[in-house]
């Protein structure tokens, strides 16, 4: 009997991609916040590893730095991009927008409260490709 995975949509996606390009690594960077005594993540992001366990993927290359929060001022920008001169009170409804959006997440990555004071975050950097079924 085949068992067939369960599969996020994300991871769903991710697998896709994948297999659309068999022989090239695709590129995936993950955000954590530096949290407790700010050590990196020494593991595999779960949404990643699951794939791992299941066969279905291996990773090529990984690294991990601590930087500013990409995903956060992509966030910015999009919200701001109609705007002119983007002030301090579009910043104080952007932010409360970006935390409210994250409501359920296991980890909450918080923007400062000073206008464009974004997140110090562990970047975790990781090349991988599909594995090809032998």
């Amino acid at each position: 009997m085949v068992l067939i995975p369960s599969l996020t949509q994300v991871q769903l996606e991710i697998l896709r991609l994948a297999k659309e390009n068999p022989d090239e690594t695709l590129q995936l960077s993950f955000e954590s916040p530096v949290m407790g005594n700010g050590e990196p993540p020494t593991h595999n992001p779960l949404l990643i590893q699951e794939m791992i366990d299941l066969g279905l993927v291996e990773v090529q290359q990984s690294c991990v730095h601590c930087g500013i929060s990409q995903f956060q001022q992509q966030c910015w920008l999009e919200y701001c991009s109609d705007l002119e001169l983007p002030s301090i009170y579009a910043w104080e409804l952007w932010r409360k927008e970006f935390i409210a959006s994250q409501d359920g997440s296991a980890t909450l990555i918080s923007p400062g409260e000073e206008f464009e004071d974004f997140s110090y975050v562990w970047v975790q950097e990781m090349e991988f490709r599909a594995v090809q079924p032998g």
